[in-house]
């Protein structure tokens, strides 16, 4: 059977019209809600959020969530669909009103950043900082919902940093106050020592009519190990003692101070310089029990018959200088004092004249450097023995009051490490005196 279909044309003008109308209307659609740039949009600006690993988070102005990232689903524990088009306080901390300490409208009135710098962390261990930037979200068209977006900083870890940094910074002020008081007491303690130390160093120097005597004595400390002392024995007979403690500070006063307390007690009547020095050796190995000791020269001059006798322990050979400028160094034998019970020690004798000019130091004087690439660099000149007995030969010529200040004034570059001492003596005649 055929079947005669037929239209009329009444019937295909309405139809054309009709498809002319849905595509009209179509393209309207389109031109006012264009749905695919809105899902990209859409889609682009959620891609952006969740490329950022920490919360983030759209919230209207009335504490609706918009947009979350996936950083701010995990640190909640909700779902994506949970967190959208919820209270943002309900969803952050479950609570019924807004945060305490939300910055959300004041935000949006001012259209500033603004900061909360730490915050309760909503898992309830641990705090978080979050920062509050103000946002315009396309909604329709050209249209747009005056927004804020919130970005969450977990700084828990660096919270625990920072207590532990301000608990160490106070037991260190604590620490650093007990150690001020410390160093207050044990200031004033070796200020009493160095007057003790003072009290018992000669008060001034001998005045004799046959020797002019000068001297200078610095402890790189406030107390020292040199010690020296003028003993007069008779109108005649002029005892000369300087000692060197090892080491500087207390431990080597405190050796000094012994040293002395034992010449006091052995010079009481005339006995050898030898013998002397044997004497103070056992009471320093009696009463030392460290690595301690000291060196000393001792001395006694005898006026009348222009004599001086002398025993050395351990201490650098003294100088003479005579008028000519020839020097005498006055060596013997002897082991430090207070090392070995039984040492003995040698006596010996040098005829003095006038113009003789006798030189007594430590060690502190002459074992001394000074950089000499003037950069820290170090490169040192050091000075030695040889050396400050060349500084002395040069002042054979100057006053006695002047040779003191001469060779303090060729030393004044140089560096002390030590204690020192200086002690200078010229024989005259009496009636020079």
């Amino acid at each position: 059977m055929n079947l005669n279909i037929t239209f009329s044309p009444t019937f295909l003008t309405l139809a054309a019209m009709a498809a002319l109308s849905a595509a009209v209307v179509a393209l309207l659609l389109y031109h006012y809600f264009p749905l695919h740039l809105i899902y990209k949009s859409k889609v682009g600006f959620e891609s952006m959020l969740d490329a950022v690993n920490e919360p983030l988070a759209v919230i209207s102005a009335n504490h609706t969530v918009r947009r979350v990232n996936k950083a701010y689903v995990d640190m909640t524990g909700r779902s994506y669909k949970a967190c959208v088009n919820a209270k943002c306080y309900k969803v952050l901390r479950g609570l019924s009103a807004p945060c305490p300490d939300c910055r959300l409208e004041e935000t949006l009135e001012r259209s500033e950043i603004k900061d909360v710098e730490i915050s309760p962390h909503p898992n309830g261990t641990g705090s978080i900082t979050i920062t509050f930037s103000s946002y315009a979200m396309p909604i329709k068209g050209s249209a747009a919902e005056r927004c804020v977006i919130e970005h969450i900083r977990d700084i828990t870890a660096l919270e625990a940093l920072k207590n532990d940094l301000e608990r160490r910074n106070k037991f260190l002020a604590t620490l650093t106050h007990k150690l001020r008081a410390a160093q207050r007491s044990i200031k004033a303690e070796l200020w009493v020592a160095s007057q003790i130390q003072i009290g018992l160093l000669p008060p001034t120097l001998p005045q004799l009519d046959n020797m002019r005597i000068d001297m200078t004595y610095k402890p790189v400390a406030d107390v020292g190990g040199d010690m020296y002392d003028f003993i007069h024995i008779d109108d005649a007979h002029l005892g000369v003692f300087i000692g060197d403690a090892s080491g500087h500070g207390l431990a080597s006063s405190l050796i000094g101070t012994l040293s002395k307390m034992s010449l006091y007690n052995h010079t009481h009547a005339w006995l050898p310089t030898a013998e002397l020095l044997g004497l103070m050796n056992k009471d320093l190995k009696a009463h030392i029990h460290t690595s301690h000791y000291l060196t000393a020269f001792w001395c006694v001059f005898d006026f009348e018959n222009g004599k001086l006798t002398y025993s050395r322990a351990g201490h650098p050979s003294q100088i003479v200088m005579r008028k000519d400028g020839t020097l005498h160094s006055l060596t013997g034998d002897g082991i430090f004092l207070g090392i070995t019970e039984d040492a003995a020690y040698e006596q010996k004798e040098f005829i003095f004249e006038p113009g003789d000019r006798f030189f007594w130091f430590t060690d502190g004087i002459y074992d001394i450097f000074k950089d000499t690439d003037g950069a820290g660099g170090g490169e040192r000149e050091f000075l030695g023995y040889d050396r400050f007995a060349e500084l002395i030969k040069l002042t054979v010529k100057l006053p006695f009051n002047a040779v003191i200040g001469s060779i303090k004034k060729s030393l004044a570059d140089f560096m002390h490490k030590d204690d020192y001492t200086l002690i200078v003596a010229e024989i005259v005649n009496a009636q020079e005196s």
